[in-house]
């Protein structure tokens, strides 16, 4: 067995304490472990019997938005009683354009019309839309921040056009889908990257958890 670390000055116990303590509540973090810390801090959301569901929508919008620079963030959910999808919120637009969204509903079968809205399957939970698809019924073209740019070319395969968008959709049991989460570009106009749409997909999960202890 190795001796080494057996000689010489020891270390205090009480040290290692106050070294992880302090390095836990005042230390550098990176983008992950701040990300990590404003997912405990929505989980005790969930956890609280009396919240209301539409805050905690609004906090994980805010959440993603803020976290992985996402331009807009708006989450829908499904009516319990008439079974319509529905926005519940939306940031990153202005008021009017958040009355529009709120206007619209959808039956899981206009949701998942292919022909209508065109995807591409990224993962089990996970759904891109391009620009060039067109992937937006008539009427919804107030969605999009600056819909005057619609028509545009795309340049690289990172890059963001005003029509693209993601769908994580937020699963119940089985095959059920609660509603989904949409991501429409980010604040460099790039697509969202891998790790944000891992992230996004972790907050469905824990949506899907709390909206069917919630009823829906």
């Amino acid at each position: 067995m190795s001796m080494s670390g057996q000689s010489g000055e020891t270390v205090d116990p009480r040290d290692v304490v106050r070294k992880m303590e302090m390095d836990y509540s005042r230390g550098v973090k990176d983008q992950t472990e701040k990300a990590l810390e404003a997912m405990v801090e929505l989980c005790a959301r969930l956890e609280d019997p009396h919240a209301d569901f539409r805050a905690v929508l609004r906090d994980a919008a805010d959440l993603i938005s803020r976290r992985f620079s996402i331009a807009s963030v708006a989450i829908a959910v499904r009516d319990p009683v008439d079974k319509m999808y529905r926005y519940e919120t939306v940031v990153g637009v202005n008021d009017e354009v958040v009355k529009e969204f709120k206007r619209l509903s959808y039956t899981k079968e206009q949701m998942l019309d292919d022909s209508k809205y065109k995807s591409y399957p990224i993962s089990k939970m996970t759904r891109l839309y391009l620009s060039e698809d067109h992937p937006y019924a008539d009427g919804e073209e107030f969605s999009y921040r600056m819909p005057g740019l619609l028509d545009m070319k795309r340049r690289s395969v990172t890059e963001s056009l005003e029509a693209d968008y993601v769908d994580v959709f937020i699963h119940g049991k089985g095959d059920d889908i609660f509603g989904w989460i949409e991501l429409s570009g980010t604040r460099m106009r790039k697509l969202p990257d891998a790790a944000t749409i891992r992230w996004t997909e972790l907050i469905a999960c824990y949506l899907g958890m709390f909206l069917r202890l919630s009823g829906h």
